[in-house]
């Protein structure tokens, strides 16, 4: 319709054409030809016209070239351009020095930590007479335990620390050493130790020697040169008269009495902080220095990977031989343990000197191929001071031994959450700076942790030795729970009274549980039939299972929250110890302990973790659960997590993101 309502418009009648728009284009009538365009030359230039178009419309006026170059030329305006050329390069170096500055002084996100192997590793100890007789003789050797290499790869074991196999009398079953650069006959050959090394080497294993640098043996050529006095070797020992028809004073040996012996030879007491068949060398002559140096370069050629320093801390004693070791409090006995003996006859300073020195040596290896070599200091004593076997974290050993687990965890009543963490923060308040951690459950000298608190606790302190921060140490046979046997007197070797401990390894339920075809050195566990390796492989679940669930944990996806992550600890009570392990862009981890003999639920959100997820999946659990609750791969609330008596499970998480 019309504006007006009216008829239709025809073709355009009806509108106002000079009311158009002078340039709006518009429509043809009937007949009507579009516009042409014509060439024209006009002084021999080429000009485009449009025949048609209306010449009247207005055309740009832009300014002309003499206009623009009088206003780029006005001083005014050639001022202003310089002005904010100069302001934007001000803003520009402004906005640089912000961004250093907020690179330099700003937070950061902590390293990523690049660990060595013996962070990584966990450390299997192997006493090598009770472990594998390949020989027949019914004591194991350096050939029985080439032939279970294959054993601890799957166990998860990359690291394999042996106890003494050097040449010995045996009076301390090995740490007696007569000659610091053979093997025993008894353990095989140089050659057998060679093809072990390179069958470890093979399997991408380390090989860590037991070095004994205090004694020697007294049958060592040294020691009798020394009684002698022959040359250097006169004062290779600790030598002095007696005083008033007995002893130079009146220190006590380790093992009970006193700690000189007279030798007619020599006319005189020699020094034996141990056996009187392991004199102590005498650390103040640099020849002895010398030759221990050359004993470590010696085994370092061969390829090892590092030495557990064994009784470090005995190394030096005061030349003052009238210092007498003050009584502790409540002692009245006369045993090596009644006194303090720091800065008499241990810890000595001069210790460090020496320490320092092997560390120097291993660097110079480590300078040749990157591969580090290891030191762990085997040291006793007050937590505070085993710190100082650290040094810096880099000139000393990589670690003292740390046994308060072994030390606080006597008996079945000992386990309890907050005596586990009484023990752990213990030991990682006192840490120095940069330094790594280790755990220990036990060792040959001490009774194996699943007679101490119990066979069904034996999971669930795996768990915790493995899944802490720091280098796990497992003593061999802890796998599969083994316990201290029972050693009639007439079987007895070991005066010490640690032969419950050393019984052979149970790796079936044959005669001698397949450890030797000759009746063994010290008699098999007589629980050998049940605990064993071969019945737990086979077995549904077993201890030692688990330990090679939790060692798949440590080397598999998300190991870097194991192995590097952070450590938090969550719910501890007399009853219930957890924590977890959370690092960036891996999955958390929980480990939940109930050291009681009650089943129980433990709420985990009681920790206030901002972290922890609302729930876990079941990544292990002790062998001895039965809940479907529990199930490996089930998903559980931290909020009620089940746990049966001295069971212990690990859950894995998606952490929250951290607010």
């Amino acid at each position: 319709m019309g504006a007006d309502g009216g008829e239709p418009l025809q073709n355009g009648a009806g509108a106002d054409d000079e009311s158009m728009p002078p340039n709006e284009a518009r429509a043809l009538t009937a007949g009507e030809k579009p516009p042409e365009l014509m060439e024209k030359t006009a002084n021999g230039e080429t000009e485009v016209d449009v025949e048609g178009v209306d010449s009247g419309a207005p055309e740009f006026c832009g300014l002309t070239k003499e206009e623009l170059m009088r206003y780029a030329n006005d001083p005014f305006w050639v001022r202003l351009r310089w002005v904010l050329l100069a302001v934007f390069w001000l803003i520009w170096l402004a906005m640089l020095v912000v961004a250093v500055v907020i690179v330099v002084l700003g937070p950061k996100c902590a390293p990523v930590q690049k660990l060595d192997w013996w962070q990584k590793d966990t450390i299997y100890q192997i006493y090598p007479r009770s472990f594998s007789d390949d020989s027949g003789d019914g004591v194991g050797d350096v050939a029985g335990i080439r032939t279970k290499l294959d054993y601890l790869k799957d166990l998860g074991v990359r690291s394999l620390w042996l106890s003494p196999i050097y040449k010995s009398p045996m009076k301390d079953f090995g740490y007696d050493i007569s000659d610091f650069r053979a093997v025993d006959p008894l353990f095989g050959t140089m050659e057998d130790f060679d093809g072990l090394l390179a069958d470890a080497k093979e399997r991408d294993m380390h090989l860590i020697m037991d070095f004994v640098p205090n004694h020697s043996s007294d049958q060592h050529d040294w020691f009798q040169r020394s009684v002698r006095r022959e040359d250097n070797y006169t004062d290779f020992y600790i030598w002095a008269d007696g005083v008033g028809g007995g002893p130079p004073n009146g220190w006590q040996s380790v093992f009970g009495g006193s700690a000189w012996t007279y030798n007619a030879a020599r006319g005189q007491y020699y020094y034996h902080q141990f056996l009187p068949q392991q004199p102590d060398l005498n650390f103040r002559n640099p020849n002895v220095v010398k030759e221990m140096d050359d004993v470590i370069r010696f085994w370092l050629d061969k390829g090892v990977d590092g030495f557990r320093l064994d009784a470090l801390k005995h190394l030096f004693e005061t030349e003052d031989l009238a210092a007498t070791e003050p009584r502790l409090p409540n002692t009245t006995d006369s045993d090596w343990g009644a006194f303090n003996h720091t800065g008499v006859t241990t810890d000595l300073p001069e210790t460090f000197d020496v320490l320092s020195g092997w560390r120097s040596i291993c660097q110079e290896f480590e300078d040749k191929d990157g591969e580090h070599r290891l030191l762990m200091a085997e040291v006793y004593g007050e937590t505070s001071r085993l710190m100082q076997y650290y040094g810096n974290g880099t000139d000393m050993a990589d670690f003292p031994f740390n046994f308060l687990l072994v030390e606080r965890l006597k008996s079945s009543a000992d386990l309890t959450g907050t005596s586990l963490q009484s023990a752990i923060d213990e030991w990682r308040r006192a840490q120095p700076n940069d330094t790594w951690a280790n755990w220990v459950l036990g060792n040959h000298d001490q009774p194996r942790v699943a007679s101490r608190v119990g066979e069904e606790a034996a999971d669930a302190l795996n768990m915790l030795l493995l899944l802490l921060p720091g280098t796990p140490v497992t003593y061999y046979g802890e796998e599969l729970a083994m316990t201290d046997a029972e050693i009639a007197p007439p079987q007895r070797q070991d005066k010490a009274g640690r032969d419950p401990q050393r019984t052979p390894m149970q790796w079936n339920a044959e005669a001698h549980a397949g450890f030797s075809a000759a009746e063994p050195w010290l008699p098999v566990n007589s629980n050998y039939r049940e605990v064993n390796v071969e019945t737990q492989l086979a077995a549904d679940t077993s201890h030692l299972k688990v330990y090679r669930a939790l060692q798949k944990l440590r080397s598999g996806a998300g190991a870097e929250s194991l192995t590097a992550g952070d450590y938090t600890e969550l719910v501890v009570s007399d009853k219930i110890f957890s924590f977890m392990r959370l690092r960036s862009g891996n999955p958390g981890y929980a480990v939940i302990i109930n050291t009681s003999d009650q089943t129980l639920s433990a709420d985990l959100t009681q920790a206030g973790s901002k972290q922890l997820a609302d729930e876990g999946t079941v990544a292990v659990r002790s062998s001895q659960a039965t809940s479907e609750a529990t199930g490996v791969g089930t998903r559980v609330q931290f909020k009620a997590v089940p746990l049966g008596p001295r069971e212990g499970i690990v859950l894995s998480f998606v952490p929250k993101a951290a607010s």
